[in-house]
């Protein structure tokens, strides 16, 4: 604190790179340690990330990260070892540069390694780049580097790398849902790089700094904006909340009539609650949304939700919707599934846990619709296709019990 600026500057300077220096000397300190017949070996250790975690608490993570890059350093890209060790390239630098000469040999496409004379061409490049460019730019550049180094190979190459790259990313596609039990749920999704660069764009829409609670024209749709400001500091709300902000307002901008159906019906999401209640703004209603989930939320958000989205209100003991067909129409009505669900939120076969709007509606009862009885509710049984096919089945009996559940049971075959 008592330097000059010039030689704070001087300083941090000079610290960083003997700092970067000092640790490709421990990386090949690392390397022998960790080699076969060394120290980690002879103290017992599974490695010497281990070796490192036990003695200097480390942590496994830092020590192996260090192992594997100071492996790559010593056996397989020695230039830029060099470069770290006489200061050319930093630490940052190393990693993105060993990342970008690894993804060219390491699980390569069938038949299109790349000769040694163009990989020695391209870690030379590199090395020289980092006198100019920062990490994150050298990232980039080591995507695209062939492009630059050996231009007359890279675009036939570059097609299949894409090509390969889209077809992993659509397998490893995944979405997960996990209720945390305090009123929210934990979404991890695992999408292809497009498909979250179009989600990005969509919800920044609503999350730019120029959009703001304030403005009639700050949302992207009739929805109205969202406050961006906390009211309790009047400081900018984290991006990552305005995100999650900005990502519920889309589900509620979504076009229902886009979405595909379930069973035969329009995708619907189904809100109950007492009319008493819902008048008083006591107690709670109900969201079925899929299956068994079913989600208490508070009259206030019910009167939003009815008014903002595309949501079906089902006020309990209030006028509907006449629910009885007769006998005039073979197929259940959308409103008679939507009175169905509110009592079974899956497929009434006993043990079945398919949600109830992928289900298909079957006459049940006594009397069913081909023999003369009628498409009314008390007639509705909610069957997935798999039971309801059962159902129709004569190798099979069928058997209602109360709760207007189903069990189905295979006869049994004359012999002889």
């Amino acid at each position: 604190m008592y330097l000059s600026a010039a030689a704070q500057r001087d300083a941090l300077l000079t610290l960083t790179k003997l700092g970067d220096r000092l640790e490709s000397l421990r990386m090949r300190v690392i390397g022998v340690v960790g080699a076969p017949g060394g120290v980690a070996e002879d103290d017992g250790a599974k490695s010497v990330a281990n070796w490192l975690d036990a003695h200097a608490r480390t942590g496994f993570a830092a020590g192996s990260a260090a192992e594997k890059l100071g492996e790559a350093l010593s056996t397989r890209w020695w230039v830029v070892a060099a470069g770290l060790e006489d200061g050319r390239v930093n630490l940052p630098q190393a990693r993105v540069i060993v990342k970008a000469l690894d993804a060219l040999v390491i699980d390569p496409l069938p038949d299109e390694q790349v000769s040694p004379e163009v990989l020695a061409r391209v870690e030379a490049h590199l090395v020289d780049a980092a006198a100019r460019f920062n990490p994150r730019q050298l990232e980039a550049l080591g995507v695209k580097i062939l492009s630059v180094v050996a231009p007359e190979t890279c675009d036939d190459r570059e097609r299949k790398l894409l090509e390969r790259a889209e077809k992993r990313a659509k397998a490893a596609t995944r979405l997960t849902f996990h209720k945390r039990g305090d009123g929210s749920t934990d979404v991890h999704a695992r999408v292809p790089d497009h498909v979250a660069g179009r989600l990005k764009t969509y919800l920044q829409a609503w999350t730019s700094p120029k959009q703001d609670d304030g403005k009639d024209t700050g949302a992207a749709t009739g929805l109205g904006a969202f406050a961006h400001l906390d009211p309790v500091t009047g400081k900018r709300l984290p991006q990552e909340r305005l995100l999650g902000m900005a990502f519920c307002s889309f589900l509620e901008a979504a076009d229902p009539t886009r979405i595909p159906a379930h069973g035969g019906a329009a995708t619907r999401v189904l809100i109950t609650i007492d009319f008493e209640d819902l008048r008083d703004q006591l107690g709670h209603g109900t969201v079925l949304s899929n299956g068994e989930d079913l989600t208490q939320v508070s009259p206030h958000e019910i009167r939003r939700l009815a008014c903002q989205a595309d949501l079906i209100p089902v006020v309990l003991d209030g006028k509907s919707v006449p629910l009885d067909w007769g006998s005039a129409s073979r197929f259940f009505k959308p409103h008679q599934r939507d009175a169905k669900m509110l009592t079974h939120q899956t497929c009434q076969t006993k043990g079945c846990s398919v949600p109830a709007q992928w289900c298909e509606g079957h006459h049940g009862g006594d009397n069913p619709w081909a023999h003369g009885g009628k498409t009314n509710l008390d007639q509705l049984r909610l069957l997935c296709p798999w039971h309801h096919h059962r159902a129709h089945d004569p190798d099979y009996e069928t058997q209602w019990l109360l709760g207007e559940q189903v069990t189905f049971t295979r006869r049994q075959r004359r012999r002889g």
